[in-house]
């Protein structure tokens, strides 16, 4: 497209924003610096709100490739505050047409004129709720940018390769040859180097370098362990990549942003230091810069920083100001309320000595020669009575830490201030911030303060305080597998070896992806088929190990750490695995990376695996079923072996789970039957098999003896009635009696 039909074409969607008539000259070339973000910023409501309209005031992006683009109502109205308050009057937007419940469409909000615009439907999506939205953008200069903005599946890698594949086909046959395109979104990949979906966008598309954030991290999920996001120009564009650059410091390779680690946040207000704990994904960004070749100087000036909203005190001043672009000289007029403000003709413009006739819409006319442009409104606020600034914030700690809740407040001083705890007033609670010390279950509940002076008072939003309670006693095995009488493999599920009492185990249990059909070592429990690529991939498969604690009626439960973990692994097994854990019927969460280096044929030991910090894993309340996952990838053939190992050749648990045992025993609950013990079977490999009935639901103890004579009796199993026992390690000892015993 030409220079000059690219100004026709912007005339005839902005009329009042382009003048008609110029002439071509040469002039000195310059840059314009153009940042693009990748934002999935949604938290579980899947629409926006306030917290990710921060991100986006305090990132400035010029072009944002916006998934899950809900707001409010849905309707045109919403839409356009929602951008006139994240960005600025002046940004256009494009949004997929989507209108159904559960809908998560695509869109595309930029800075500049969006001149065409689309979605093209995503065939892979089995209901589909979002597409491939496009916009062609008309930037400064003399290319358009072409930008895709993408939300694949988090179905399987085979289906997100299908999707880049298809995407592929639509550029390549709807965009011109060379041109600026960005791709960016939320790709869903586990890795940067997932197969297919990457290596077909590295084809066209370059992901070097990769954004970071201040520590370092490329990832972009919400706990910070997956790149799903991405912003990926097109080799043509990749040349003009420049450092993102803020007050205080650059990123080289462009930043992913997570308000949890970035400082200093006055870089980026009005962001708050929780604003990205509430997001779904982390917001990425890269800067390019633009160059503007010097021969149209007809070309209107565009407005680089948008005026900002103040807020002062009564008789304070405020100040806005612009930062605007040019190819010939700039003017400027202030404007309070559309009306033009005398001797306001600089790039900044101060109100003195505000006064509440002074609060309104200020907004700056940019011009040059040939036109000009009009800013997005700032909103002055004259304070009197007080205005709060920034809520408490809801905060999470242990018991018996302290928690600090702060209010930031202006108004005509002095400020008086009175702290309340579920809306009942704090005694000595009066400062801008409270601080609750040695936390208490008794502290769990919600805080606000009220901010008062003469004029008025205001009530902050409410803040949450959740005390996590610490158990205290003394860690015992709560379940253990000594796998020394394992052969062929070994049993699956495998009963524990050790049990702590008011447990229910369901024991080591192959996932449907695990074979069992190679060699097996001896005194080991495992299987082969650990060849997926990445974890993902390998809990799609079924490659892993899994196994579950219940506390039974009476009990609670807090996890302190895996204290054993031994392990063998053929030379062509997995070397890469991860241990995670599911609360109820939540989902899976890591907790560790697990790193299999030996292929001895002795085996190898694990060092232990801190629980004690998971705040999920603590005190979790009767019959709350707990499961936990070692999911194991990277084996460089489907017959390589991976085992839980008796490294020992001892009794001793080769894979042991540490945790207090705390009673909540209720004087209602009825004292259970006795056990019947029945069905005893021969289950092969020197296994004893029996069935144990009594009350349904309630714990009873398997105990063993050696010698009736002495009486020595050593419980071995836990668990709730009815269930069968098996006794895998009969070889022993010369004779074994069995007994079971009722729990209160």
């Amino acid at each position: 497209m030409t220079l000059a039909s690219r100004i026709k074409k912007c005339a005839s969607k902005f009329p009042a924003l382009v003048a008609v008539g110029f002439s071509i000259s040469a002039l000195a070339q310059t840059n314009v610096t153009l940042r693009i973000m990748a934002a999935n910023l949604n938290g579980n409501t899947q629409s926006y709100q306030p917290f990710a309209i921060r991100i986006f005031q305090g990132l400035q992006p010029d072009v944002v490739a916006i998934q899950e683009f809900n707001y409010s109502n849905n309707t045109a109205a919403d839409f356009r505050s929602m951008v006139d308050a994240a960005f600025g009057a002046s940004f256009a937007y494009y949004r997929e047409p989507f209108t159904g419940s559960g809908d998560i469409p695509n869109g595309i909000i930029s800075r500049y004129p969006i001149v065409d615009s689309g979605s093209w439907t995503d065939t892979v999506q089995s209901q589909p709720n979002r597409g491939f939205a496009w916009a062609q953008i008309a930037l400064p200069g003399t290319n358009d940018l072409y930008v895709v903005c993408v939300h694949l599946l988090t179905s399987s890698a085979s289906d997100r390769g299908t999707e880049a594949a298809n995407l592929q086909a639509l550029i390549q046959s709807h965009f011109p040859a060379n041109a600026w395109i960005v791709v960016a979104g939320d790709f869903n990949t586990d890795t940067r180097t997932e197969s297919p979906t990457m290596t077909i966008f590295d084809s066209y598309l370059s992901d070097n370098p990769v954004p970071v954030d201040n520590n370092g991290n490329s990832d972009t999920s919400l706990n910070r362990n997956h790149p799903h996001d991405y912003v990926l120009p097109g080799f043509s564009f990749t040349n003009l990549e420049t450092a993102s650059a803020f007050p205080s410091q650059s990123f080289p390779a462009g930043l992913v942003f997570d308000s949890r680690v970035y400082t200093p946040l006055s870089d980026v207000a009005p962001v708050l230091y929780g604003d990205s704990s509430n997001a779904q994904h982390m917001a990425v960004i890269k800067d390019f810069l633009i160059p503007i070749s010097g021969t149209n100087p007809g070309a209107l000036p565009f407005i680089t920083v948008q005026p900002r909203d103040a807020a002062v005190v009564e008789g304070a001043d405020a100040t806005f100001s612009v930062s605007a672009n040019s190819l010939s000289p700039l003017t400027y007029q202030w404007q309070f309320n559309t009306t033009n403000l005398p001797g306001a003709a600089t790039n900044f413009f101060t109100v003195t000595n505000a006064q509440p006739a002074d609060a309104g819409n200020y907004s700056v006319i940019v011009s040059n020669a040939t036109g000009g442009v009009i800013s997005s409104n700032a909103v002055l606020k004259v304070v009197t009575s007080p205005l709060i600034l920034t809520n408490p914030a809801s905060r999470t700690v242990n018991q018996g830490d302290n928690a600090t809740f702060t209010v930031t407040a202006i108004g005509i001083p002095p400020l008086a201030y009175q702290w309340r705890f579920n809306g009942t007033n704090i005694t000595t609670a009066t400062t801008n911030f409270y601080t609750v010390t040695n936390a208490q279950s008794a502290d769990d509940g919600d805080y606000s303060v009220i901010v008062t002076n003469y004029s008025g008072s205001a009530t902050s939003a409410v803040a949450s305080l959740t005390v996590n309670e610490v158990i205290v006693g003394t860690p015992v095995t709560l379940a253990g597998w000594d796998v020394n009488g394992q052969s062929n493999f070994g049993l699956s599920p495998l009963p524990p070896s050790t049990n702590a009492p008011g447990l229910t185990i369901v024991g080591l249990t192959r996932g449907a992806g695990v074979a069992t059909t190679q060699t097996a070592a001896q005194r080991a429990w495992g299987g082969n088929g650990f060849d997926s690529a990445n974890t993902n991939a390998a809990v799609t498969a079924g490659d892993y190990a899994i196994f579950s604690i219940t506390p039974g009626t009476g009990y609670a439960v807090s996890f302190t750490s895996v204290s054993r973990f031994d392990y063998r692994r053929s030379s062509t097994g997995p070397p890469n695995g991860v241990l995670q854990y599911q609360v109820g019927a939540g989902a899976f969460m890591d907790i560790v990376a697990l790193a299999y280096s030996s292929t001895s044929s002795s085996g190898a030991s694990l060092g232990p695996i801190d629980l004690s910090s998971i705040a999920a894993l603590q005190n979790v309340g009767s019959n709350t079923v707990v499961t936990f996952r070692i999911v194991n990838y990277g084996a460089s053939s489907s017959g390589g072996t991976w085992y839980v190992f008796d490294v020992a050749n001892s009794t001793a648990p080769d894979l042991a789970i540490q945790g207090i045992l705390t009673s909540v025993s209720s004087s209602t609950n009825p004292p259970a039957a006795p056990a019947i013990l029945n069905s005893p079977v021969y289950a092969g490999d020197n296994q004893l098999q029996f069935n144990l009935t009594g009350t349904a639901g309630s714990n009873y103890v398997i105990e063993i003896s050696t010698n009736l004579v002495s009486g020595n009796w050593e419980p071995i199993l836990t668990n709730v009635a009815p269930f069968t026992f098996t006794d895998t390690n009969t070889t022993a000892s010369p004779q074994r009696f069995y007994r079971a015993v009722s729990l209160p």
